[in-house]
């Protein structure tokens, strides 16, 4: 799946982002322009999305979105370097920047009341080929918010969450992890000081030590027994799966089940969980536990067989489900199927990210965005 492909490149990132020539970091302003138009035939997009424009906004990979802002990549070709482009929801373009074509890792957080987004760079060292930076950029005018600040390495998240690369002898581990402050770029816990990072979402972290889940930041304080969660000492982020905005979904290293954590309360909202999304129109929960399909609306369950489907996104009463060769729709209230398509649709634009405003990203032959607004889905 290649929503679950693009954020394993997102959050694996563990080789990358040394020795590449300097590129301009800083941000270009668009000045509010339009992203232009994107050719989908009409009859490959779901339904719900029947009439609505269909945007380019030049990205190659799905992008990450936070408060109705998105940014993507666009990948070089023969050592260009890497180009990230910012948008609002409605399609209109904020800001682009460059980076070497190995610094692919990159974040979206709050600090305070902005919306930021934090990228990679790397830098000649004086007792090194090369040093690892972090910087954040407001995502919605491409202003310096701090940085360049010193990190260990490249970007592993969840957040704001750095470490060292894997010697070639050890692929999968990494030095320890130091998570940042999204507002300021200082270092707020470091795997050095005997407590697991576990990640960083929209300002709230989340460490382990003792046998407690700690989470604090954007309001937020709370600890929960980790025994309450059942996952061992050392809980990590489910690799590969971008949780819903507001949770986290943890699990024990190499396990491809967790327990979603609601952020706000520390509330244990499902155990046994592989994926997760929330309808933005319904606020429907609907997660992967094992070999069902659940689903949470007003307090009531439903629950059916994924039939080896897995979860691509969810927007207009709908959670989409696909696999190499097939599409599905499934009301989100009832658990029931829905018409997804036209028949005879061979080769579908599927939804793989839907804002709250109801913005939807689509992938077929591109990524293209269906916008919100008046124009737009929302």
């Amino acid at each position: 799946m290649r929503r679950r492909l693009a954020l394993l490149a997102v959050a694996g990132l563990l080789a990358g982002c040394a020795g590449d020539p300097p590129v301009e970091t800083e941000p270009a302003v668009l000045e509010d322009r339009a992203a232009p138009s994107e050719e989908v035939h009409e009859d490959s997009l779901p339904l719900a999305l029947s009439g609505l424009p269909v945007l380019d906004p030049g990205w190659d990979q799905v992008p990450q979105e936070l408060d109705g802002l998105l940014l993507g990549l666009d990948h070089p070709e023969d050592g260009e370097p890497l180009r990230f482009v910012a948008a609002r929801e409605d399609g209109t373009l904020l800001w682009r920047a460059e980076r070497p074509p190995s610094c692919t890792g990159f974040t979206l957080s709050r600090a305070g009341e902005r919306t930021i987004a934090i990228l990679n760079d790397v830098t000649p060292g004086r007792d090194t080929l090369s040093e690892t930076s972090a910087s954040a950029y407001d995502l919605a005018t491409g202003e310096l918010v701090w940085g360049p600040v010193d990190v260990p390495g490249p970007l592993q998240g969840p957040g704001a969450v750095f470490a060292a690369p894997a010697p070639r002898a050890a692929m999968g581990e990494t030095g320890p992890r130091v998570v940042l402050d999204p507002a300021t770029g200082e270092v707020v816990a470091s795997e050095d000081d005997d407590v697991t990072v576990v990640g960083e979402y929209a300002g709230v972290v989340l460490t382990a030590t003792d046998g407690t889940l700690h989470a604090d930041g954007a309001g937020t304080s709370w600890q929960l027994p980790l025994a309450d969660l059942g996952t061992g000492p050392e809980p990590g982020a489910l690799p590969g799966v971008q949780a819903p905005p507001g949770t986290a979904l943890l699990g024990e290293p190499g396990q491809a089940l967790g327990v979603l954590v609601d952020l706000t309360t520390g509330e244990v909202l499902a155990t046994g969980v592989r994926d997760a999304v929330t309808e933005p129109i319904s606020g429907t929960l609907v997660t992967v536990e094992d070999g069902s399909l659940v689903g949470r609306p007003d307090g009531e369950r439903w629950e059916r067989p994924t039939e080896g489907l897995g979860l691509s996104a969810a927007g207009n009463l709908f959670a989409y489900l696909r696999s190499d060769s097939a599409v599905r729709a499934v009301n989100v209230v009832t658990g029931a199927d829905a018409v997804a398509y036209d028949d005879g649709v061979t080769e579908p634009a599927v939804p793989v990210l839907v804002t709250a405003g109801g913005a939807t990203v689509v992938e077929g032959a591109d990524v293209a965005l269906v916008p919100a607004g008046p124009s737009g889905a929302g």
